[in-house]
């Protein structure tokens, strides 16, 4: 056997245990959950286009486009997660990587929760906006649910097998969790008693939590190499400490917006016609 032929079997053999390695089982079962929760987005969007009526409707829109960043960003997070507990699959019901799945299980049904805040399109059903405080406890519960899946998979797992450096590697990325489950208990508070136009800018600090969590992980790991000794690459840290920042304005302009009633950046149109009372036959 040549060099050539050699290597290319090597390289064959270790996609092959790359990918007998991978948690499929676990990743075809939750995907396809994945699938059918952003699948009730677009029935509830088809059936806020065809009630019409936008700028009445617009908490309603912006209830949703929160949802889809939040499941969106989870499953990009979720698929590329490289956690101990999350690269293993299922072979055994009485294991911890079975909890790890039902945690998967329980988060997914909570996004669908989230966007059940929105219910249109059922017949004799009048149309239901929840308020942003709703929202704002599921996204309590969905940081909780993040932050025992990294419990799980980060500490529980990882200590049957323990690598070394176990902050530098998977304990600082459980940072920005804690963090934003916090701030989430803050945006309850402060969006309790928001009118319906401020739904709006609730919604906006909600959507900057989901997005700072995203760029808190990124900024973590640009500061805090896997490797003791790895140089840190500056420009990803100003990439992450830019979103990270911009974030930050976000949800403290969502924030002070709704608690204070703020005067909203749109037309007073707008304003008027989503304080209108619910269209006719509605």
């Amino acid at each position: 056997m040549d060099d050539a032929t050699e290597d290319s079997t090597k390289s064959a053999t270790a996609d092959s245990t790359k990918k007998d390695s991978e948690p499929r089982l676990r990743h075809e079962f939750v995907g396809m959950m994945f699938a059918i929760t952003i699948g009730e987005v677009g029935l509830q969007v088809a059936a806020l286009v065809q009630a019409g009526h936008t700028a009445h409707y617009l908490p309603a829109y912006t209830h949703l486009f929160l949802a889809t960043v939040m499941i969106a960003t989870s499953w990009v997070g979720w698929s590329v997660s490289r956690s101990p507990g999350a690269r293993l699959d299922v072979i055994a019901i009485f294991q911890w990587e079975f909890v790890v799945l039902l945690l998967d299980v329980a988060l997914v049904i909570t996004y669908f929760i989230l966007v059940r805040a929105v219910d249109f399109g059922r017949e004799g059903v009048p149309p239901r906006i929840a308020p942003p405080s709703t929202l704002a406890f599921w996204t309590i519960v969905i940081f909780a649910l993040y932050f025992v899946w990294d419990i799980v998979t980060k500490i529980i797992i990882y200590n049957r097998k323990p690598e070394g450096q176990w902050f530098r590697k998977y304990g600082s990325r459980m940072i920005p969790t804690i963090v934003c489950l916090i701030l989430a208990f803050v945006i309850r508070q402060k969006t309790s008693s928001a009118d319906l136009p401020h739904y709006l800018t609730a919604d906006f600090a909600l959507l900057s939590l989901v997005l700072l969590f995203r760029a808190l992980k990124d900024l973590v790991s640009a500061c805090i190499p896997k490797k003791k000794g790895d140089a840190i690459d500056r420009s990803k840290v100003w990439w992450a400490g830019g979103w990270t920042l911009l974030c930050v304005v976000g949800l403290t302009f969502g924030l002070m917006a709704t608690s204070w009633s703020w005067h909203l950046p749109i037309p007073d149109s707008i304003t008027r016609e989503i304080q209108a009372p619910p269209p006719p036959g509605e």
